[in-house]
């Protein structure tokens, strides 16, 4: 949904979609792990994931980028494409259950 959002022209949408991508795959990676806490937002399991030095660096910043805030430009303050910051997430956390 994110990249058609994207091709569609609405990047709002396409950033939400990517969040949401992410955070369902923390959520089910942490639920695996036996850590999973019932009701969490995907923002929250983001939030998490950006704090936690237990996991990669390159996995702490994707999900850093996915919780920033957007300027008055509508743009990121860093240099990062969320799509891609949530495919590599979402890609590490349904591979990995017992890696980290």
């Amino acid at each position: 949904m994110a990249v058609t959002a994207r091709f569609g022209g609405n990047e709002g949408k396409a950033r939400v979609c990517a969040r949401r991508a992410a955070g369902w795959a923390i959520r089910g990676w942490r639920e695996r792990q036996g850590i999973g806490q019932r009701g969490q937002s995907a923002h929250r399991h983001l939030q998490g994931t950006a704090l936690d030095r237990s996991l990669p660096a390159h996995i702490r910043a994707a999900a850093a980028h996915l919780i920033l805030r957007i300027g008055e430009d509508h743009e990121l303050p860093v240099d990062a494409d969320v799509l891609d910051d949530a495919r590599v997430l979402v890609n590490f956390f349904l591979v990995s259950d017992d890696d980290c």
